[in-house]
């Protein structure tokens, strides 16, 4: 086959075929694209990868004695300009920091905050259920993530629409994204400082959010920098919005091409749950993770060296036919699909593990109540060009029946949860 690139055209139209085709025949298969790397294909290799964090790190700015003077590391490829947090810190940096934020994204923290979370959908829904019309991307599936991570971290309400912009916009590099997430760091900068002279002057009256958490927080007995937060609610911003986005669109594409499914569900919404993990394992959003290899090893017959570079392709793990019988076939109530590796596994398995799907869930079940008949216009979906980091869409327009809202009270004008720094975002 030609040469592996997950940024290419081609690779975005062909991607489940490319994968089957390097899982039955060349599992861990060498490219030179990018500076050269490795594809990992299979289930258990992947698998395999993400549970040795010794030999296969998530850290920048590594260097090897082979290779004296060269750095490499991270977990895209190629390295993106930005740290991602934890996400690309190794043991035991990685953990002390995952300790911070782990309660906040617990089974039960999340069942906690379902009924905020029920609240948000069904004022989201309300925004267009009067028209008979909507955007399945631009009306629901982009702003509710930005919506619900802005308000679970303890962010300003008011910039909802700003940053999902921004980072559903830099997922498919449109022209000037990259602008758009720069101001978008610059305000999470600004919002950090206001918030921590709030906290320090006694100023505040609102619960402890995971913005709050981060700012009094020490790892080793020192206090995370300014930077250091805005860094880590970053990460949570990336791995919260375009991921959900894609996914959420994919499942609604599904659903619309196949209306004998949706009535299937709308008529037993106990079969919700598992058909939003059959999902998250069919479409699986994210295109892959990289790690660098830090001793040598054998994987899947391939000898890999110190500082060599390997993609762990998640949607071809989660499509293996060895794992997944069948795999090319969604299945609503698939009895093994949980063990799908949409959010990795691991030591540094998604924090978002629990959210997302809870995410997903009470939109479907509402969507389903209120919008059962949707129809979406084929001929005006329009897909990522390129996912070299997530797989969705820029558009998808539908009609349904108009009905009637809800009334929440839930307003996302307001600063529910957060202070609204001095400064003010550029959109």
């Amino acid at each position: 086959m030609a040469q592996f690139d997950h940024h290419t055209e081609h690779f975005a139209q062909r991607w489940r075929e490319t994968y089957a085709e390097l899982r039955g025949g060349c599992p861990v298969a060498h490219t030179d694209a990018h500076g050269g790397f490795s594809v990992v294909t299979r289930y258990e290799d992947v698998r395999r990868v993400l549970h040795d964090p010794k030999t296969f790190a998530c850290g920048r700015e590594l260097e090897f004695s082979n290779a004296p003077g060269e750095r490499t590391g991270g977990v895209t490829v190629p390295v993106n300009p930005v740290r991602m947090g934890m996400m690309e810190m190794d043991p035991p940096d990685s953990q002390a920091y995952r300790r911070l934020l782990a309660p906040y994204f617990s089974p039960k923290a999340i069942k906690d905050y379902r009924p905020r979370l029920a609240e948000i959908v069904s004022w989201m829904v309300d925004r267009v259920i009067g028209s008979g019309r909507i955007d399945f991307v631009d009306d629901l599936s982009n702003p509710l993530p930005a919506l619900v991570s802005l308000d679970y971290f303890g962010l300003p309400l008011e910039r909802w629409e700003a940053y999902a912009s921004a980072l559903h916009k830099a997922a498919y590099r449109e022209k000037g994204s990259a602008r758009a997430v720069g101001e978008v760091l610059a305000d999470l900068r600004a919002t950090v400082a206001h918030r921590r002279a709030l906290v320090a002057r006694g100023d505040s009256e609102q619960p402890e959010t995971v913005l709050d958490r981060l700012l009094g927080a020490e790892v080793n007995g020192v206090p995370l920098t300014d930077e250091l937060v805005t860094e880590m609610m970053f990460m949570l911003l990336n791995g919260g919005i375009d991921t959900s986005t894609a996914l959420i669109a994919s499942m609604f594409g599904y659903l619309g091409a196949h209306p004998e499914r949706r009535a299937e569900l709308a008529a037993d919404q106990s079969l919700v749950p598992t058909a939003v993990d059959e999902m998250l394992r069919y479409f699986t959003p994210g295109t892959g993770v990289a790690r660098t290899v830090t001793a040598p090893v054998e994987l899947g017959g391939v000898s890999l060296r110190p500082g060599d570079r390997v993609l762990l392709a998640l949607g071809s793990a989660n499509n293996d036919p060895d794992v997944f019988p069948e795999p090319d076939e969604i299945r609503l109530d698939r009895d093994n699909n949980s063990k799908h590796l949409a959010f990795g596994s691991g030591i540094h398995r998604c924090l978002g593990a629990f959210l997302a799907p809870a995410e997903m869930t009470v939109l479907l079940e509402e969507v389903l109540r209120r919008m059962p008949d949707f129809a979406i216009d084929e001929s005006k979906v329009i897909r990522y060009p390129t996912i070299p980091l997530v797989n969705g869409y820029i558009a998808m327009p539908a009609s349904f029946t108009p009905g009637p809202t809800v009334l929440t009270g839930f307003d996302a004008r307001l600063p529910v949860r957060a202070a609204t720094p001095a400064t003010e975002l550029v959109s």
